[in-house]
């Protein structure tokens, strides 16, 4: 529509060139009414120039007819006519202002819209009608600049309608480009939602299955009593995935958390781990800072249930500063890799990273430590 808009502002002003012209043009002769009727034409041609064919067309007969109204240039010429009354006739300039201008502007709009082999055709066909107007109107004259200088005014108009056409391509070619990352950084979101949220709870189902099965052989009712937590976790990864499910059908569901204290003191109770907490967070942060806090915390309790059996203690500690949240989760067990061949620490650094904070994981010497700063201001 801006593209739509923008050609009938043009449109516009070459209708207004022509009211000019037909105003100066007094008091016209009999055949100049006919005249200007078809230099009417031309404009009208580029008024319409998104009708590529039937427009050039249009213009190229109507400027044909004019030029074939005039007479014999080279009759003309051998009898040496000159003077301002016949200089000043409309059929016998090498192009009119409206005509030169219209001309001008529906090349620009056919190279710049039409398809490539619509356009060459088109621009072609305009070319060699200008031409072979100005050479025969001007040819009594002896005006040798008549003909370069159309020349010349094609060929830029030509040069501007590629450059917009190049920008309309490139402009394209971005968009297609940010909505591809787009696409990749939406992949890419419930992929870490779907690690950090529903691996969390299967991870900690099968911890439970595992304790069970060890404790089976010799306490069949200590196991069983373990039975209730896996169905508890089972339930909790359902409830996520609907949750998922909610936020991916609904895009104006929130996927935020409304009450961080309170989610991550849910979050250490569920863990299973003897985990001791100090959360000050005296107000609550924007919903997406809240949830990238939450799922930072869930991973590194979930890491250490899963790769750091022998933990004894795990301490985790949220404040907020007055231009940040800071986040550490340390705990006691046997130090693990770094890289341990799945997606939790990779997830954590783009969270961190997307929201334009400072992130580290690694071994203490003493066990694990998983340290993040998250700043209060929305990333530019």
């Amino acid at each position: 529509m801006p593209g739509y808009r923008r050609h009938w502002i043009v449109a516009a002003l070459i209708i207004a060139v022509f009211a000019v012209q037909v105003v100066f043009t007094a008091p016209p002769r009999g055949q100049e009414w006919t005249t200007l009727g078809l230099i009417a034409v031309v404009v009208a041609a580029a008024a319409f120039a998104h009708h590529h064919v039937i427009a050039t067309v249009s213009a190229c007969l109507a400027s044909l007819a004019v030029t074939m109204r005039a007479p014999d240039p080279w009759e003309a010429s051998r009898h040496h006519r000159s003077g301002l009354a016949e200089l000043m006739r409309l059929d016998q300039m090498p192009l009119t202002a409206s005509e030169a201008v219209a001309l001008a502007a529906l090349i620009v709009v056919l190279v710049w819209t039409a398809p490539p082999a619509t356009a060459a055709i088109c621009t072609a066909a305009l070319l060699a009608t200008s031409v072979f107007t100005a050479y025969v109107r001007t040819v009594q004259y002896l005006y040798p600049i008549a003909v370069p200088s159309v020349v010349l005014v094609a060929l830029t108009a030509a040069g501007v309608g590629y450059l917009l056409r190049m920008r309309d391509r490139t402009q394209a070619q971005l968009a297609a480009a940010a909505e591809e990352r787009a696409r990749r950084e939406e992949r890419l979101d419930m992929a870490r939602e779907l690690h950090d949220v529903v691996a969390h709870h299967v991870t900690g189902m099968l911890v439970q299955a595992q304790a069970a099965v060890v404790v089976s052989e010799g306490d069949k009712d200590a196991a069983c009593g373990m039975l209730p937590g896996i169905v508890n976790g089972g339930t909790d990864a359902l409830g996520a995935m609907r949750a998922m499910v909610r936020a991916l059908r609904d895009a104006e569901a929130t996927q935020g958390t409304s009450d961080l204290s309170a989610d991550l003191r849910e979050l250490v109770e569920k863990s299973g781990l003897p985990v001791k907490t100090n959360i000050e967070l005296p107000q609550d942060v924007r919903p997406e800072l809240g949830r990238s806090v939450l799922r930072l915390v869930q991973e590194a309790l979930t890491n250490t249930r899963k790769h750091a059996h022998d933990a004894t203690s795990v301490e985790v500690d949220v404040r907020l500063t007055a231009t940040a949240v800071l986040l550490s989760v340390v705990d006691n067990g046997t130090a693990r890799p770094a890289h341990s061949g799945g997606f939790g620490l990779v997830g954590m650094r783009e969270r961190v990273s997307e929201l334009g904070g400072r992130f580290f994981a690694g071994a203490t010497g003493e066990g694990w430590l998983v340290t993040a700063e998250l700043p209060l201001a929305v990333r530019a």
